[in-house]
């Protein structure tokens, strides 16, 4: 009974921490980037009454799965509306998953001591978090691909049927969230054990030729029937999956990252684990013969991963983001069956060393926040100034209330001692960075601001009088909350046209970066109109990013 208790407590405080850290303030931020996309479909879905064509601004948007929109428009219906709680909730229920599956693996094939490490390590790593606190359909197939490989490691045993068939839907309903990645990556992860073990000679047999013909068939389904409904609608769902998928990673059109992307991006994932992690894979590499079977296919498997994702022509930095579970159980196992004291103790030196310039950086942050007004003209936000010194603070308090009551906070985490301490710190600074610091920092962030000024202003005036030069911004129509498509000017005389010879209210948005292609035309008509614009800071670089409008009566 006493095991129990303390089984209960441990994952008690673990489950605690990782929702205390993906899910606080989850809503505060204003939409930004490309999470708009996310939000916008789900919102013209709703709008249009159509679920299987996405569009922004009436124009099709099929360029990612229709699964990764529905978790959107599900999660509406908890959040009371689409807002920014709901676009970013399917991230961090999904990045909960990957945590779980990762330390599922863990015990599953080694220890619930390397499964418990493994997840607190990954909980504590920046890519996993940033995705998971972002809408976007990356911690979705991160999600899908680590539920295979569990399914895959707890069924091995018994290859038949329903179990091909239950790792293929798995692959394949992952695939409507991102693409093809969550079908091909969990293949590359499993093909090492199937072929050490003879495993691979099922594949021949007819269950597991049925379950594939099977999960195919469930994947283009949804596909078949937006093509089928589609009406005037311009594009094809699978087409659009070829193309993204297939011709992406042959023959790139785009996101062509150099081939060494991965070899400094990976570190910064994984930070501020890196240091450990990056020890822990070479260690492995230098003894691979000594290793277990285990360990060995969890190698093999991390590298076939990385090889993948470096032999596509498209290439960008968090592309490899699903190599982080195997990562995180890779540090683990270092740090449990590692038998090199040597090794170990340098590998904490250095994470101690990192971890603690980050604090001592935080401790001294009242002295470096007047050196970036002076340099940068950057005035930090009080909460801001309060954020960073009080978990500097809380790291210390962290750190030396583990070497008071060492043992005591290594039981209750189920870690290792010296693992404990640095895992306390890394919560700490990566947790109070997203769920506080960040938070500081939004009233500087003025999208959102912008476009709800812009809403003010343009009750009444119907969508088809208001128009973006050059392309339109997702993140802002979802903040105008328009019925209607707004109109997008490719050139500078279509805006000469809307501005001179339009009547009644009208409204221009545009790019400060494009002004200058229609501003020698119309500069006497701009003149006359209200002029609405993203504040802009001395520090910001980019400024050309930022959007400026123009309402005409």
């Amino acid at each position: 009974m006493a095991r129990y208790e303390k089984i209960n407590i441990q994952d008690l405080i673990f489950w605690g921490v990782a929702c205390l850290i993906l899910f606080w303030a989850l809503g505060q931020r204003g939409l930004w980037a490309s999470e708009g996309r996310w939000a916008e479909v789900a919102r013209e879905m709703f709008l249009n009454k159509d679920f299987f064509h996405p569009k922004i601004n009436g124009q099709p948007y099929f360029d990612k799965p229709l699964l990764t929109y529905w978790l959107v428009a599900a999660a509406s219906l908890f959040t009371g509306g689409l807002n920014e709680l709901a676009a970013r909730l399917p991230s961090a229920f999904f990045a909960l998953v990957a945590i779980w599956a990762t330390k599922r693996i863990g015990r599953q094939l080694w220890s619930k001591q390397v499964g418990d490490t493994a997840g607190w390590m990954l909980l504590a790593t920046y890519g996993l978090v940033f995705w998971g606190r972002t809408a976007s359909a990356e911690t979705e197939n991160l999600a899908a691909i680590i539920l295979a490989t569990l399914w895959y490691i707890k069924r091995r045993d018994g290859l038949n049927f329903w179990t091909f068939l239950v790792f293929y839907l798995i692959c394949f309903i992952g695939a409507h969230t991102k693409g093809l990645t969550s079908v091909v990556v969990p293949a590359v992860i499993v093909f090492p054990d199937m072929i050490r073990d003879g495993r691979w000679k099922r594949l021949f047999g007819l269950g597991h030729v049925l379950a594939l013909i099977i999960a195919i068939a469930v994947y283009i389904c949804p596909f078949a029937y937006a093509d089928l409904t589609r009406g005037s609608y311009a594009e094809s769902g699978l087409a659009l999956m070829f193309r993204e998928n297939v011709i992406r990673f042959i023959r790139p059109f785009d996101h062509k990252g150099p081939i060494y992307l991965y070899l400094y991006y990976l570190p910064l994932l994984l930070a501020p684990f890196s240091p450990l992690i990056i020890m822990g894979a070479v260690w492995m590499l230098r003894f691979y013969k000594r290793l277990d079977r285990q360990t060995k296919w969890l190698i093999e498997a991390t590298v076939l991963v990385f090889a993948f994702f470096t032999a596509s022509g498209s290439r960008r930095g968090y592309y490899i983001l699903p190599i982080l579970p195997f990562c995180a159980l890779a540090g683990a196992i270092f740090i449990h069956e590692a038998n090199n004291e040597r090794w170990k103790k340098i590998a904490y030196i250095i994470q101690t060393v990192v971890l603690g310039i980050a604090i001592v950086i935080y401790l001294c942050s009242p002295a470096i926040w007047p050196l970036l007004e002076g340099r940068m003209g950057f005035i930090a936000p009080r909460g801001l100034r309060v954020a960073t010194f009080a978990l500097g603070v809380l790291a210390v308090l962290g750190w030396a209330l583990f070497k008071w009551k060492r043992v005591a906070l290594a039981r209750v985490g189920f870690l290792p001692e010296k693992f404990a301490a640095l895992a306390i710190c890394a919560v700490v600074l990566l947790g109070g960075f997203f769920c506080w610091q960040q938070q500081s920092l939004e009233k500087y962030r003025t999208g959102r601001k912008f476009a709800n000024t812009l809403r003010e202003q343009i009750v009444g005036i119907s969508s088809s009088r208001i128009g973006f030069y050059h392309s339109a911004s997702a993140n802002i129509i979802f903040y105008l909350k328009t019925t209607e498509p707004v109109k997008v000017f490719k050139n500078a005389q279509q805006v000469l046209a809307f501005v001179c010879k339009g009547s009644g209210p009208r409204v221009l948005i545009s790019r400060r970066k494009y002004l200058h292609d229609f501003m020698p035309l119309a500069k006497g008509w701009l003149s006359k109109g209200i002029q609405i614009g993203e504040e802009i800071y001395p520090w910001m670089r980019r400024k050309g990013r930022f959007y400026v409008a123009w309402k005409f009566m």
